[in-house]
Formats: C-alpha cells, sequence, structure tokens
C-alpha cells in the first residue's frame, strides 16, 4: 500500500467479508475489550480520531497463517461535570444531575435538571 486511504464510512461497506468479521469480532469481544481497557486504565475511552492501526501475518499452532489486528488510540478518561460549573443552571431548587462525559467533550455540557 502506497497511501493510506481515506478514513470513511459507507453503508454498504459493512457487507464486504474483511469488513464483516472484524465488526463481527468487535461485537463478540466489545464488552470484554472495554471491561479490561476499563481495569488498566479507569474508566473512559479510546479516540479515534488520532489513531493508528497495524495488521501482521504470524504463524498459528498448527501452521495456519493469522491474522494480528493492532488498533491505538488515545485514551480518554471520563471527567465529572459538577453542577457549579456548567454553564447553565438551574434557579429553582431542582437537583442537578452530574453530567459524565470525556475530556474531549468538556466544551459540550447541558444543563440537566430533576424534578423533586
Amino acid at each position: 500500500m502506497m497511501k493510506s486511504p481515506f478514513p470513511s464510512y459507507h453503508p454498504n461497506l459493512i457487507h464486504e467479508p474483511t469488513l464483516y468479521r472484524l465488526d463481527e469480532a468487535v461485537m463478540h469481544y466489545g464488552e470484554s475489550i472495554k471491561e479490561i481497557t476499563n481495569e488498566e486504565f479507569g474508566n473512559g475511552i479510546m479516540s479515534a480520531t488520532v489513531f493508528y492501526r497495524s495488521a501482521d501475518k504470524v504463524k498459528g499452532g498448527n501452521g495456519e497463517d493469522r491474522v494480528v489486528a493492532t488498533f491505538g488510540g488515545k485514551y480518554l478518561p471520563y471527567t465529572e461535570q459538577k453542577s457549579e460549573h456548567m454553564a447553565s443552571k438551574s434557579t429553582t431548587n431542582n437537583k442537578q444531575l452530574l453530567i459524565y462525559t470525556p475530556i474531549y467533550r468538556r466544551k459540550i455540557l447541558r444543563s440537566c435538571t430533576i424534578a423533586q
């Protein structure tokens, strides 16, 4: 490959067999991957914005060719958005709802209240 493909999404792309199997693997093992990631790093997400990927060929236990797919993304911990730091607060006597967002979304704050 001489040039990296343009990152994009097309609805029919998932029908391509390799991408379908990759999606299937993530759907089957996604929860386990998430739990291991949270155990290692704490509560948060892996960013797909600053992202790298690689595919390596290895020999399996029975001599078969196997693919090792590696994804590397920046880890973004979730942060607690305290009500006193919110851009818009309710003036009534309602309880303020804390919003948990990744750090990169700090600028997107919503004022949420729960009626007593």
